[in-house]
């Protein structure tokens, strides 16, 4: 699944075409609102892919939340500058692996659970969304690490390592 803006940036047209790309039956399902939705499920239809990738409209997070655990996978498209990319944790907080986008800084974010592709192209997605759709050892350990990973973000340790700096800035 993938969830955010249905942007340029957020590049979910690399998503879309990937799909057409696979060598195994996968399935993509949009969550987001943008100003590509129509491009999307227009380029979607080109492909072929109208039974295979599934569009829905942006919803809360409570509500995304409640879905993410239906999801084999998160799939991070994103190609240019990301300031953090939360949704990455909120994925991993439910048991998804992440096929991500590598951009500076997501894998200091994502730890060693998830598996990388070069970003906007379509093809090494394409082989990303294969390896981790065929290798059960690998979505296991990913689903690992995702959980593990998400941990270090919880409200707890944020406040502690926040309390952490600024007792050292002050000191």
């Amino acid at each position: 699944m993938h969830a955010g803006r249905l942007d340029d940036n957020k590049s979910t047209i690399t998503a879309v075409e990937a799909l057409a790309l696979t060598q195994q039956p996968h399935t993509l399902t949009v969550i987001g609102k943008g100003v590509l939705r129509d491009h999307l499920e227009q380029r979607a239809v080109e492909l072929g892919l109208q039974d295979r990738i599934h569009f829905e409209r942006h919803m809360p997070r409570a509500e995304l939340w409640s879905r993410l655990p239906t999801f084999d996978a998160f799939v991070f498209t994103t190609k240019g500058l990301e300031a953090f990319g939360l949704v990455l944790i909120e994925a991993q907080a439910h048991g998804l692996p992440i096929v991500y986008s590598a951009l500076p800084g997501v894998k200091e974010i994502l730890g060693n659970a998830g598996s990388p592709y070069i970003p906007g192209d379509p093809h090494s997605l394409a082989s990303a969304l294969d390896q981790l759709g065929g290798d059960a050892h690998l979505r296991k350990a990913l689903t690992k690490a995702s959980l593990t990973n998400a941990h270090r973000y919880d409200i707890t340790a944020t406040g502690r390592r926040l309390r952490e700096l600024t007792l050292r800035a002050i000191s």
